[in-house]
């Protein structure tokens, strides 16, 4: 998790601790829906 980028590393938090969609992550960061996938496929 250090490695990831500060945004990254929340995403992947709210995601997999809180329980987030990818819906609910993308819009809170402001990206599109397949970016956000990308970010937390990349970032497993």
């Amino acid at each position: 998790m250090e490695e990831l980028e500060a945004d990254r590393a929340v995403a992947v938090k709210r995601a997999y601790v809180e329980g987030l969609s990818y819906q609910e992550l993308a819009a809170q960061f402001g990206v599109p829906l397949d970016t956000m996938r990308t970010w937390l496929r990349r970032s497993s």
